[in-house]
């Protein structure tokens, strides 16, 4: 079962994309906040990190330029998600395998999250 790390501080969405991605056999890991990211279990590791931009005490970019520099975790794939950022500023800013605008729609999104896990 692939693994996916959230990061999403809107509890609906949240709550939404865990059982949406629950759902079609996603084992889903998922955190409110860049705080209860940094304090998770660092021996698991995803196979793919779903990040909010805007969060209440940083910046799904800056999750993802942390990740880029780890060698661990580099080669991870990273989905940026966000209703105000463009997707010039985020690939600029951290280039994440896909950028995804919301409000999105949920197909739309599983579709790319399963083109960016069998590639």
């Amino acid at each position: 079962m692939r693994k996916i790390f959230l990061v999403e501080d809107d509890q609906s969405i949240r709550e939404v994309l865990e059982v949406v991605l629950s759902s079609e056999n996603y084992d889903v890991r998922s955190f409110s906040n860049v705080l209860a990211f940094t304090q998770r279990d660092k021996s698991i590791n995803p196979d793919l990190y779903l990040f909010d931009v805007m969060l209440p005490d940083g910046s799904g970019i800056d999750l993802c330029n942390e990740l880029r520099n780890n060698l661990q975790n580099k080669d991870v794939p990273v989905i940026i998600m966000s209703a105000h950022a463009k997707l010039i500023e985020i690939s600029d800013a951290c280039q994440p395998d896909d950028f995804i605008s919301k409000p999105f729609d949920i197909d739309n999104l599983l579709l790319r999250i399963h083109d960016i896990l069998e590639n």
